[in-house]
Protein backbone atom coordinates (compact mmCIF):
# COMPACT_ATOMS: atom_id res chain seq x y z
CA UNK A 1 0.00 0.00 0.00
CA UNK A 2 1.40 3.05 -0.97
CA UNK A 3 2.64 5.95 1.70
CA UNK A 4 1.24 8.69 0.08
CA UNK A 5 1.08 11.97 2.58
CA UNK A 6 -1.63 14.77 2.07
CA UNK A 7 -1.45 18.23 1.32
CA UNK A 8 -1.52 20.30 4.29
CA UNK A 9 -2.08 23.99 4.41
CA UNK A 10 -0.70 26.61 6.29
CA UNK A 11 -1.87 29.76 6.70
CA UNK A 12 0.52 32.65 7.66
CA UNK A 13 -0.13 36.02 9.73
CA UNK A 14 1.97 38.81 10.32
CA UNK A 15 5.19 38.06 8.60
CA UNK A 16 7.32 40.87 6.63
CA UNK A 17 8.09 39.57 3.43
CA UNK A 18 11.58 38.57 4.24
CA UNK A 19 10.23 36.61 7.29
CA UNK A 20 7.96 34.43 4.40
CA UNK A 21 10.75 33.97 2.21
CA UNK A 22 12.76 32.40 5.34
CA UNK A 23 9.34 30.21 5.93
CA UNK A 24 9.70 29.25 2.57
CA UNK A 25 13.03 28.21 2.48
CA UNK A 26 12.80 26.46 5.52
CA UNK A 27 9.56 24.34 4.46
CA UNK A 28 11.66 23.34 1.91
CA UNK A 29 13.71 21.95 3.96
CA UNK A 30 11.59 19.57 5.66
CA UNK A 31 13.24 16.06 6.20
CA UNK A 32 11.02 13.07 3.89
CA UNK A 33 8.93 11.17 5.42
CA UNK A 34 6.43 13.73 7.05
CA UNK A 35 3.56 16.04 6.09
CA UNK A 36 3.65 17.74 2.76
CA UNK A 37 2.87 21.33 3.49
CA UNK A 38 1.76 24.37 1.38
CA UNK A 39 1.28 28.01 2.19
CA UNK A 40 -2.30 28.70 1.33
CA UNK A 41 -4.79 31.21 2.73
CA UNK A 42 -5.18 32.23 6.14
CA UNK A 43 -9.09 31.41 6.41
CA UNK A 44 -8.70 28.05 4.60
CA UNK A 45 -5.54 26.79 6.53
CA UNK A 46 -5.40 23.26 8.21
CA UNK A 47 -2.88 25.03 10.87
CA UNK A 48 -1.66 28.59 11.29
CA UNK A 49 1.79 30.47 11.95
CA UNK A 50 1.04 33.63 13.59
CA UNK A 51 3.87 36.44 14.00
CA UNK A 52 4.75 36.73 17.88
CA UNK A 53 5.97 40.19 17.17
CA UNK A 54 2.93 41.51 15.69
CA UNK A 55 0.09 39.74 17.81
CA UNK A 56 -1.70 41.51 20.25
CA UNK A 57 -3.67 41.17 23.05
CA UNK A 58 -6.80 43.18 23.33
CA UNK A 59 -9.18 41.20 25.70
CA UNK A 60 -8.46 38.22 27.70
CA UNK A 61 -9.55 35.81 24.49
CA UNK A 62 -9.03 38.33 21.71
CA UNK A 63 -5.92 37.84 19.56
CA UNK A 64 -4.94 41.24 16.76
CA UNK A 65 -2.61 40.34 14.63
CA UNK A 66 -1.16 43.12 12.64
CA UNK A 67 -0.24 43.09 8.69
CA UNK A 68 3.14 42.21 8.06
CA UNK A 69 2.66 42.85 4.21
CA UNK A 70 1.47 45.74 2.38
CA UNK A 71 -1.33 44.06 1.02
CA UNK A 72 -2.11 42.42 3.71
CA UNK A 73 -5.12 43.65 6.74
CA UNK A 74 -4.66 42.59 10.31
CA UNK A 75 -6.39 39.62 11.52
CA UNK A 76 -8.55 39.49 14.78
CA UNK A 77 -8.94 35.99 16.43
CA UNK A 78 -11.23 34.87 19.62
CA UNK A 79 -8.95 32.47 21.44
CA UNK A 80 -11.90 30.85 22.62
CA UNK A 81 -13.33 29.82 18.83
CA UNK A 82 -9.86 28.70 17.41
CA UNK A 83 -10.32 25.14 16.07
CA UNK A 84 -6.71 24.85 14.63
CA UNK A 85 -3.19 24.27 15.61
CA UNK A 86 -1.48 28.08 15.73
CA UNK A 87 1.94 28.88 16.75
CA UNK A 88 3.85 32.11 17.58
CA UNK A 89 6.82 33.33 16.31
CA UNK A 90 9.85 34.70 18.55
CA UNK A 91 10.50 37.16 19.61
CA UNK A 92 6.82 37.83 21.42
CA UNK A 93 5.62 41.45 21.76
CA UNK A 94 5.00 41.29 25.59
CA UNK A 95 5.89 39.11 28.20
CA UNK A 96 1.92 39.18 29.19
CA UNK A 97 1.26 36.98 26.17
CA UNK A 98 2.51 33.77 26.74
CA UNK A 99 0.95 31.21 23.89
CA UNK A 100 1.61 27.10 24.37
CA UNK A 101 3.20 26.75 21.13
CA UNK A 102 6.09 29.07 19.64
CA UNK A 103 9.21 28.43 17.56
CA UNK A 104 11.96 30.61 16.58
CA UNK A 105 12.72 31.34 12.60
CA UNK A 106 16.70 31.46 12.72
CA UNK A 107 16.21 27.48 14.19
CA UNK A 108 15.43 25.05 11.21
CA UNK A 109 14.80 22.28 13.90
CA UNK A 110 12.37 24.59 15.77
CA UNK A 111 9.74 25.00 13.19
CA UNK A 112 10.26 21.14 12.48
CA UNK A 113 9.22 20.36 16.06
CA UNK A 114 5.99 22.42 15.51
CA UNK A 115 4.82 20.94 12.05
CA UNK A 116 5.45 17.96 13.92
CA UNK A 117 3.23 18.45 16.49
CA UNK A 118 0.84 20.13 14.32
CA UNK A 119 0.52 16.63 12.05
CA UNK A 120 0.00 14.87 15.38
CA UNK A 121 -3.03 16.66 16.19
CA UNK A 122 -3.95 16.30 12.18
CA UNK A 123 -3.74 12.51 12.43
CA UNK A 124 -7.41 12.10 12.09
CA UNK A 125 -7.42 14.34 9.18
CA UNK A 126 -4.48 12.31 7.88
CA UNK A 127 -6.32 9.18 8.30
CA UNK A 128 -9.02 10.22 6.62
CA UNK A 129 -6.67 10.68 3.90
CA UNK A 130 -5.41 7.14 3.60
CA UNK A 131 -8.98 5.41 3.88
CA UNK A 132 -10.37 8.03 1.18
CA UNK A 133 -7.61 6.84 -1.22
CA UNK A 134 -8.37 3.36 -0.49
CA UNK A 135 -12.21 4.01 -0.87
CA UNK A 136 -11.80 5.77 -4.77
CA UNK A 137 -9.39 3.08 -5.26
CA UNK A 138 -11.65 -0.21 -4.36
CA UNK A 139 -14.69 1.54 -5.65
CA UNK A 140 -15.37 -0.95 -8.37
CA UNK A 141 -14.85 -3.56 -6.38
CA UNK A 142 -16.83 -2.91 -2.99
CA UNK A 143 -20.35 -4.17 -2.60
CA UNK A 144 -23.59 -2.94 -0.66
CA UNK A 145 -22.92 -3.74 3.03
CA UNK A 146 -20.52 -2.78 5.91
CA UNK A 147 -16.92 -3.36 5.85
CA UNK A 148 -14.63 -3.89 8.99
CA UNK A 149 -11.40 -2.01 8.63
CA UNK A 150 -8.78 -3.42 10.72
CA UNK A 151 -5.20 -3.92 11.76
CA UNK A 152 -3.80 -6.60 14.32
CA UNK A 153 -6.45 -7.55 15.77
CA UNK A 154 -8.02 -3.71 16.77
CA UNK A 155 -10.82 -2.41 14.79
CA UNK A 156 -10.44 1.02 13.29
CA UNK A 157 -12.87 2.20 11.19
CA UNK A 158 -16.59 0.87 10.23
CA UNK A 159 -17.85 1.78 6.65
CA UNK A 160 -21.37 1.87 6.14
CA UNK A 161 -22.56 1.54 2.38
CA UNK A 162 -26.32 2.04 3.42
CA UNK A 163 -26.32 5.13 5.55
CA UNK A 164 -23.05 5.97 3.59
CA UNK A 165 -21.16 6.65 6.67
CA UNK A 166 -17.91 5.44 8.79
CA UNK A 167 -16.78 5.80 11.97
CA UNK A 168 -13.26 6.01 12.82
CA UNK A 169 -10.51 5.29 15.87
CA UNK A 170 -9.44 8.61 16.48
CA UNK A 171 -6.11 7.64 17.59
CA UNK A 172 -5.20 5.19 14.99
CA UNK A 173 -1.91 6.11 13.27
CA UNK A 174 -2.43 6.72 9.28
CA UNK A 175 -0.19 4.04 8.52
CA UNK A 176 -2.51 1.32 10.12
CA UNK A 177 -5.06 2.36 7.83
CA UNK A 178 -2.38 1.68 5.00
CA UNK A 179 -1.75 -2.11 6.39
CA UNK A 180 -5.31 -2.60 7.25
CA UNK A 181 -7.51 -5.37 6.04
CA UNK A 182 -11.35 -5.23 4.88
CA UNK A 183 -14.07 -7.24 5.95
CA UNK A 184 -16.91 -7.44 4.55
CA UNK A 185 -19.57 -8.15 7.71
CA UNK A 186 -23.23 -8.51 8.16
CA UNK A 187 -25.72 -5.73 8.77
CA UNK A 188 -26.34 -6.41 12.05
CA UNK A 189 -22.29 -5.33 12.17
CA UNK A 190 -23.40 -1.38 11.41
CA UNK A 191 -22.57 -0.25 15.20
CA UNK A 192 -20.22 2.34 15.36
CA UNK A 193 -18.55 2.28 18.82
CA UNK A 194 -19.51 5.79 20.55
CA UNK A 195 -15.88 6.72 20.77
CA UNK A 196 -15.14 6.44 17.33
CA UNK A 197 -14.94 10.14 15.24
CA UNK A 198 -18.39 9.69 13.10
CA UNK A 199 -18.38 11.42 9.10
CA UNK A 200 -19.64 10.42 5.90
CA UNK A 201 -17.96 8.41 3.16
CA UNK A 202 -18.74 11.65 0.68
CA UNK A 203 -15.97 13.56 3.21
CA UNK A 204 -13.45 10.99 2.93
CA UNK A 205 -13.67 11.06 -0.67
CA UNK A 206 -13.76 15.11 -0.57
CA UNK A 207 -10.51 14.75 1.58
CA UNK A 208 -8.38 13.12 -0.56
CA UNK A 209 -9.34 14.34 -3.94
CA UNK A 210 -8.17 18.20 -2.53
CA UNK A 211 -5.30 16.79 -0.76
CA UNK A 212 -3.85 14.31 -3.26
CA UNK A 213 -0.75 15.55 -5.78
CA UNK A 214 -2.27 12.51 -7.86
CA UNK A 215 -4.43 13.52 -10.93
CA UNK A 216 -7.84 11.69 -9.95
CA UNK A 217 -10.73 13.62 -12.23
CA UNK A 218 -12.46 11.04 -14.33
CA UNK A 219 -11.16 11.93 -18.51
CA UNK A 220 -14.35 12.61 -19.47
CA UNK A 221 -14.77 15.73 -17.34
CA UNK A 222 -11.69 17.17 -19.83
CA UNK A 223 -13.71 16.74 -22.75
CA UNK A 224 -17.60 16.55 -22.21
CA UNK A 225 -19.94 19.30 -20.54
CA UNK A 226 -20.22 19.92 -17.01
CA UNK A 227 -23.34 20.18 -15.32
CA UNK A 228 -24.60 21.01 -11.76
CA UNK A 229 -26.69 18.73 -9.51
CA UNK A 230 -26.38 19.63 -5.61
CA UNK A 231 -24.32 21.53 -3.13
CA UNK A 232 -21.52 19.37 -1.60
CA UNK A 233 -22.39 17.58 1.53
CA UNK A 234 -19.60 18.85 3.34
CA UNK A 235 -18.69 21.40 6.23
CA UNK A 236 -19.14 24.67 4.72
CA UNK A 237 -15.50 25.87 5.89
CA UNK A 238 -13.91 22.67 3.46
CA UNK A 239 -15.28 25.07 0.53
CA UNK A 240 -12.64 27.09 -0.60
CA UNK A 241 -12.93 30.20 -2.70
CA UNK A 242 -12.27 28.51 -6.07
CA UNK A 243 -14.80 26.13 -5.61
CA UNK A 244 -17.37 28.71 -4.67
CA UNK A 245 -16.95 30.23 -7.70
CA UNK A 246 -17.25 27.22 -9.75
CA UNK A 247 -20.44 25.61 -8.19
CA UNK A 248 -21.82 29.00 -8.56
CA UNK A 249 -20.75 29.27 -12.35
CA UNK A 250 -22.08 25.66 -13.34
CA UNK A 251 -25.05 26.55 -11.47
CA UNK A 252 -25.77 28.80 -13.56
CA UNK A 253 -25.29 27.30 -16.94
CA UNK A 254 -23.31 24.06 -17.76
CA UNK A 255 -19.59 24.05 -19.37
CA UNK A 256 -16.67 22.62 -20.77
CA UNK A 257 -13.39 22.11 -18.92
CA UNK A 258 -11.66 24.89 -21.47
CA UNK A 259 -14.94 26.83 -21.03
CA UNK A 260 -14.76 26.77 -17.24
CA UNK A 261 -10.70 27.84 -17.18
CA UNK A 262 -11.87 30.54 -19.00
CA UNK A 263 -14.93 31.50 -17.05
CA UNK A 264 -13.35 31.09 -13.52
CA UNK A 265 -10.17 32.15 -14.15
CA UNK A 266 -8.45 29.07 -12.27
CA UNK A 267 -5.33 27.48 -13.79
CA UNK A 268 -5.77 23.71 -14.97
CA UNK A 269 -3.74 22.45 -11.55
CA UNK A 270 -6.93 24.51 -9.27
CA UNK A 271 -9.83 23.55 -11.72
CA UNK A 272 -8.72 19.68 -12.11
CA UNK A 273 -8.06 19.67 -8.64
CA UNK A 274 -11.82 21.26 -7.51
CA UNK A 275 -13.38 19.72 -10.38
CA UNK A 276 -12.17 16.29 -8.61
CA UNK A 277 -13.66 17.13 -5.31
CA UNK A 278 -16.93 17.94 -6.87
CA UNK A 279 -17.24 15.10 -8.51
CA UNK A 280 -16.63 12.62 -5.78
CA UNK A 281 -18.99 14.62 -3.87
CA UNK A 282 -21.55 13.73 -6.59
CA UNK A 283 -22.00 17.04 -6.87
CA UNK A 284 -21.48 17.43 -10.85
CA UNK A 285 -22.08 15.68 -13.53
CA UNK A 286 -21.65 14.99 -17.42
CA UNK A 287 -24.90 13.44 -18.00
CA UNK A 288 -27.67 16.19 -18.62
CA UNK A 289 -30.42 13.95 -17.29
CA UNK A 290 -29.16 14.08 -13.66
CA UNK A 291 -28.31 17.83 -13.79
CA UNK A 292 -30.10 19.36 -10.77
CA UNK A 293 -32.41 22.55 -11.33
CA UNK A 294 -31.28 24.80 -7.99
CA UNK A 295 -28.88 26.75 -8.10
CA UNK A 296 -26.38 27.34 -5.78
CA UNK A 297 -26.57 29.87 -3.16
CA UNK A 298 -23.28 30.17 -0.61
CA UNK A 299 -23.50 32.09 2.61
CA UNK A 300 -21.38 34.96 3.70
CA UNK A 301 -17.83 34.62 3.73
CA UNK A 302 -16.36 33.66 7.08
CA UNK A 303 -13.31 35.47 8.75
CA UNK A 304 -10.71 33.60 10.57
CA UNK A 305 -11.50 31.87 13.71
CA UNK A 306 -15.56 31.52 12.64
CA UNK A 307 -17.38 29.13 10.30
CA UNK A 308 -19.13 29.54 7.32
CA UNK A 309 -22.97 29.55 7.09
CA UNK A 310 -25.20 28.99 4.33
CA UNK A 311 -25.67 25.27 2.64
CA UNK A 312 -28.60 23.69 3.57
CA UNK A 313 -29.13 21.30 0.89
CA UNK A 314 -29.95 17.42 1.62
CA UNK A 315 -28.75 16.12 -1.47
CA UNK A 316 -28.23 12.41 -2.51
CA UNK A 317 -24.92 10.87 -2.40
CA UNK A 318 -22.25 9.64 -4.97
CA UNK A 319 -23.61 7.13 -7.24
CA UNK A 320 -27.25 7.25 -5.57
CA UNK A 321 -26.10 6.39 -2.39
CA UNK A 322 -27.75 8.76 0.68
CA UNK A 323 -25.46 10.92 2.18
CA UNK A 324 -26.31 12.69 5.80
CA UNK A 325 -26.80 16.70 6.17
CA UNK A 326 -23.77 18.32 5.99
CA UNK A 327 -22.79 18.76 9.83
CA UNK A 328 -22.71 21.78 11.50
CA UNK A 329 -18.99 21.21 13.07
CA UNK A 330 -15.77 20.19 11.81
CA UNK A 331 -14.86 17.09 12.83
CA UNK A 332 -11.51 16.69 11.46
CA UNK A 333 -10.46 19.85 13.80
CA UNK A 334 -8.20 19.31 16.32
CA UNK A 335 -9.67 20.13 19.72
CA UNK A 336 -9.69 23.60 20.71
CA UNK A 337 -6.31 25.37 21.59
CA UNK A 338 -5.61 27.56 24.37
CA UNK A 339 -2.91 29.67 25.96
CA UNK A 340 -1.30 28.40 28.76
Amino acid sequence: MSSEQPLLRLGLAGFTPEQRERLHVLLGQLPLGGGVWRVGPFAEADAWLVSGEKSRLVAADTLKILAGLPTERAVQLDLEEVDRPIAFSLPLCSDDFDPKHTFDLSVPASLSAVLRQFEGWLRPLRSQFVLGGQLIARENELLPGIYHVSHKGQLLAVMDFHEWRIGMLRKADPVDFELAHWDRRPLQAHDIPSHFLRSSLTQLRWIYAQRTERDVLPPRYRSKPVYFRHAPAVPMRWIRDSQLILLRELSQAEGDFDALLQRTGLTPAQLTRDLASLYFAGSITTTPDKAGTAAFEDGEDSLPGQRRNGLQAQPDGPEGQPTPPARKHDLTAPAQLRRK
